[in-house]
């Protein structure tokens, strides 16, 4: 395994010069409420803010402005309840330093209802406007400025959350758009605040993150980019920012690692010296392995930078649609959104940031901020992220898409592309494979053998959905020759609650069919069951739905895979 150092600059110039205060989360539209409700839209929308420069910042003459209303930015004074940790009367933000500014109207939403409160971390900077609710109010397409001058007046503009291409000339110049909109409950993250263009993407982070600005790290801010280069290789740039760690004796290296052994291959190091920012080209070869940028500062310690490159190496099998459930909204689902499933079955983290769902004819993002998600682990994609989680409270991966492509609750068929278009998986299903098995409110849980996700032979109904987790079909269909067990013997279907159902428990190969008869002991055909289950019960009803008469039964397994039969037969005692 080769690795080539094509280029490594260190340079004085990057972008990060330009920032200080950023505005680092911007909350919208809340879950809590209407928007002019207590609580609601209006008194729990909030920004966050992030100093990223090497001074301190202090909140003077500052003001902000969706370009209708001007708020002035102020201090809280008085702690509020389940906030006590927090930072209260402080006109100034220092180097690293976090603030959240809320509306007037937050106190009394959390009076209202104690549980919509935010978890805002423990040390920020509490900020108020000067009106009870931010901006009059702030739409899903709102943008901000945040500006030092007048209420009238700009002097300087510290920062702004908008579109590409937006300016602002005024304070009131005309509404500043901020057009990616977020679904309930989520917020808009800045991204490429060193290298390109700032853009605010929904962010994948559940729940909300106030007073967190993950990225930085220990004191150290650091992002990256790839593009692809000459000859297969890619071109990565590595920028980052000392805000409050010192870099002078400051260490480096960038290296890759195999998870399935933790085989660790070095691909650059080297010492800073004094500089407060730097950027790192390399042009390599990404492969199927996880990449990490690591500092470690004079005075000990380390902090890692996760590196991806999984879009450059994902390819067909990359990830699996495991489990599909196209049947919310229907009468049978009781409140369960539509939703998919995905697994990586690679053997490194997948960075889903860009990733795309749908078919030929409607195409969706899966999500347009990272989500890493890693090497075995399972991801929920759902329609309604509340209300999977109300009804499965144990999920660890689960994005919402910005914009949800509805399933088909009876035919369908979904691929899953990476950023650069490579299609990974297909899978499709038809009410037509499940006859005679009742598909109401199951989910379709996929076999793994091999199969293509087209394939009949690659789904199953399952009773109990296991959404980000791994399903129970492949318990049971994990086998190379099947097998067939029943009981109990005798059983008696005189509802009298004692052996009152027949079990017929089946292990079923992949890519394998299966018909299950009941014969009587004369040899009349009492029941038929077709298609690929666990467990099948018999209540000692005939197809026609008449009493199976009592004495010796026989269950008759018949396996089909490809042009191959195999027979299993299983006597049973059947008593009134």
């Amino acid at each position: 395994m080769i690795y080539r150092i094509f280029l490594i600059v260190v340079a004085f110039s990057v972008s990060a010069s330009a920032l200080g205060i950023v505005i680092t989360e911007l909350h919208r539209d809340p879950a809590a409420g209407n928007k002019t409700a207590i609580p609601g839209g209006y008194s729990h929308s909030f920004i966050e803010l992030t100093n990223l420069g090497s001074d301190t910042f202090f909140l003077n003459n500052v003001f902000l402005t969706n370009g209708k209303t001007v708020d002035t930015i102020m201090p809280v004074n008085t702690p509020i309840p389940g906030h006590e940790d927090c930072i209260y009367g402080a006109a100034s933000i220092p180097p690293g330093g976090t603030a959240v500014i809320l509306s007037q109207s937050y106190p009394d939403g959390l009076a209202a209802a104690p549980a919509t409160i935010h978890p805002i971390a423990p040390g920020t900077v509490m900020l108020y406007v000067n009106r009870r609710n931010i901006g009059g109010g702030l739409a899903n397409d709102d943008g901000v400025a945040l500006y030092r001058g007048t209420r009238s007046q700009i002097d300087s503009l510290i920062d702004l959350a908008a579109d590409p291409g937006v300016f602002v000339s005024a304070p009131l110049s005309g509404k500043i758009v901020l057009s990616q909109r977020q679904s309930k409950g989520v917020s808009v993250v800045p991204v490429s605040l060193l290298l390109g263009d700032r853009q605010y993407v929904v962010s994948a982070k559940e729940p909300l993150t106030p007073g967190r600005f993950e990225p930085l790290q220990n004191g150290i801010y650091v992002e990256h980019s790839a593009a692809m280069a000459a000859a297969g290789a890619v071109r990565c740039s590595i920028a980052g920012i000392f805000v409050t760690e010192e870099s002078d004796g400051a260490s480096w290296r960038f290296y890759s690692r195999l998870s399935t052994n933790n085989e660790i291959t070095e691909i650059g190091s080297g010492i800073f010296d004094r500089q407060r920012e730097f950027l790192l080209t390399f042009d390599i070869t990404p492969e199927e392995r996880q990449y990490y940028f690591e500092i470690m500062p004079k005075n000990g310690g380390a902090t890692t930078f996760p590196i991806d490159f999984s879009t450059f190496w994902a390819a067909a099998g990359t990830l699996l649609i495991t489990e599909i459930y196209p049947k919310g909204g229907t009468a049978a689902a009781a409140g369960q959104p539509e939703w998919f499933e995905l697994k990586n079955v690679s053997a490194a983290e997948v960075n889903l940031n860009g990733w795309m769902y749908g078919s030929s004819r409607d195409t969706a993002v899966i999500t347009a901020s990272d989500l890493f998600l890693p090497p075995g682990a399972f991801l929920v994609v759902t329609r309604d992220d509340a209300a999977m989680r109300r009804i499965y409270r144990s999920i660890d991966y689960m994005v919402r898409p910005a914009r949800w492509r509805t399933l088909n609750s009876f035919n369908d068929t979904i691929a899953v592309w990476s950023p650069h278009g490579v299609e990974v998986d297909r899978a499709a299903y038809r009410s037509a494979w499940f006859t005679g098995l009742g598909w109401t409110s199951q989910s379709l849980e996929r076999v793994l053998g091999g199969m293509s996700g087209t394939d009949s032979a690659s789904w199953i109904l399952c009773a109990r959905p296991t959404p980000g987790h791994p399903g129970n079909a492949n318990l049971w269909r994990a086998v190379s020759t099947p097998s067939l067990e029943i009981g109990p013997i005798p059983f008696s279907p005189n509802g009298d609650g004692i052996d009152d159902v027949l079990s017929i428990r089946m292990k079923i190969p992949p890519n394998t069919r299966v018909k299950v008869r009941i014969f009587g002991f004369d040899g009349k055909l009492l029941k038929t069951f077709i298609g690929e289950r666990e467990v099948i019960h018999w209540d000692g009803q005939t197809d026609a739905g008449r009493p199976a008469p009592p004495g010796a039964i026989y269950v008759i397994a018949e396996f089909t895979e490809g042009g191959g039969k195999r027979i299993i037969r299983r006597n049973g005692v059947l008593w009134r």
